[in-house]
């Protein structure tokens, strides 16, 4: 095991500086003692959960082992441990640890004991779950991990090969009981549905491997592919969007894109797409309307405007500013409440009710005014917002009140609730247009 371990790991013949999580089970020993066969510049972290009574026992085995062979010990003690949704939390805690240590003491790669079984039970747990095609992928053998990389040099082994090593060897480890209890999904899948697929075939645990590493590829091309179309989505610092050319024109190449689109932009939103709603945007995507919105969840939504499609946050009006788009309806902080809709008249029963040509650049930006805004008041005469209020004598607090109104390219169309601009104006009110509704106090 040992030759196939380093002929199949040659990363770890390198000189790097790697830090080993250890555990205390028996994958994590025989990881450790693989790697002390090499003079290899190792050091070991732990993370005492204090979820089992062996858990105390475990870390000072641990500290005494490191002390005796002369490695490097770090020690983490979860001094609050989760009370739900604690397997999640308790790996969360893990490797922001794990990162840690690996930035203040200069570690190059973070080396964890997973192994074949793990990576068939993996994949049938997110098959089971269902997920994209790179989640379906399963563990990968190395990513870029913190200031360095994670990498996984047992992957291509099983758990009895790991077991026997041991045994070979008369290492000392400790059995979680936990493993054996039936309440966590992994747990059943390893004892009830992997001893079988063994039976079946016991090249399975290669064929996981192998079919991690294909999906792995095919993401990769796909990528690859739309590279282009990915570089056309543009940011304005507050929503991303781009055209309908750049969107594939077949269903397949329209979820792959906006797979890899959410994807990319999962760092800056923290927004999580599940795969019915992607599925729902394609079925979206087919219909014959060339304005709607989808509601993603956490305030995000992704929305076409005609040709132009946006994914972008309803900032809360607290917060000073937000978008509207068609058919959109806000209540503001004052009690005030303002909507755009289409129309062919205006309102007479709502107190200020602008008119908008169809041709306006939605969605509509509600904000609180910024120093040099300025708004048209007819054909030649543009003013800035502040003289305006100057030389109409408005109260200090009424214009911490006002709210601007903009269109997607920034021209102001109006200062509500105080004046409207040349273009909010100009409309030929016989025709439908849209119609932007205020109403300072919402009816009880």
């Amino acid at each position: 095991m040992e030759q196939a371990f380093f002929r199949g790991n040659p990363e770890l013949l390198t000189g790097k500086k790697l830090l080993v999580a250890v555990s205390t089970g028996v994958d994590s020993m025989v990881l450790l003692h693989l790697l002390e066969q090499q003079k290899i510049q190792i050091g070991i972290v732990h993370v005492n959960h204090q979820l089992r009574t062996e858990s105390n026992d475990e870390a000072l085995f641990l500290r005494e082992y490191c002390r005796e062979h002369q490695l490097p010990f770090y020690l983490k003690i979860w001094e609050q441990p989760a009370k739900e949704n604690i397997e999640a939390q308790a790996r969360s805690l893990r490797y922001a640890f794990f990162e840690t240590i690996m930035e203040q003491e200069n570690y190059d790669v973070l080396l964890t004991a997973h192994h074949g079984d793990d990576q068939l039970e993996t994949l049938l747990m997110r098959l089971a779950r269902g997920g994209s095609l790179i989640g379906h992928s399963g563990i990968a053998r190395q990513q870029p991990f913190g200031t360095g990389t994670l990498l996984r040099p047992l992957l291509s082994f099983s758990k009895e090969e790991i077991y026997c090593y041991a045994k070979e060897k008369n290492l000392t480890y400790f059995e979680d009981a936990t493993n054996a209890s039936t309440v966590y999904f992994r747990n059943r899948i390893r004892h009830n549905v992997v001893p079988e697929l063994k039976k079946e075939n016991p090249q399975i645990l290669t064929h996981a491997q192998q079919f991690h590493q294909q999906l792995a590829w095919a993401d990769q091309l796909i990528n690859q592919l739309l590279k282009k179309n990915l570089r056309n989505v543009e940011y304005d610092g507050h929503r991303w969007n781009f055209t309908a050319e750049t969107l594939p024109a077949d269903p397949g190449g329209r979820y792959y894109f906006l797979s890899s689109f959410f994807q990319q932009v999962t760092a800056q939103t923290k927004l999580a797409v599940s795969q019915k709603q992607l599925f729902a945007l394609l079925d979206q995507l087919q219909r014959p309307v060339s304005q709607w919105a989808v509601d993603l969840g956490d305030g995000w939504r992704f929305s076409r405007r005609y040709q132009r499609f946006y994914l972008e946050k309803r900032t809360a009006a607290a917060e000073g500013s937000f978008y509207l788009a068609e058919n959109d309806q806000q209540i503001l902080p004052n009690g005030a409440k303002i909507t755009l809709k289409k129309s062919d008249m205006v309102s007479e029963k709502t107190p200020t009710s602008i008119p908008l040509p169809l041709t306006i650049n939605l969605p509509l930006t509600i904000r609180k005014r910024q120093a040099g805004d300025r708004i048209r008041l007819s054909k030649t005469l543009t003013k800035r917002i502040s003289r305006y209020f100057i030389d109409r004598k408005i109260p200090a607090n009424d214009r911490e009140e006002a709210w601007v109104v903009a269109d997607a390219a920034g021209e102001v169309v109006a200062l509500l609730p105080f004046v409207n601009s040349y273009l909010s104006i100009a409309t030929e009110t016989d025709r439908i247009h849209y119609i932007l509704d205020y109403t300072l106090q919402v009816a009880k």
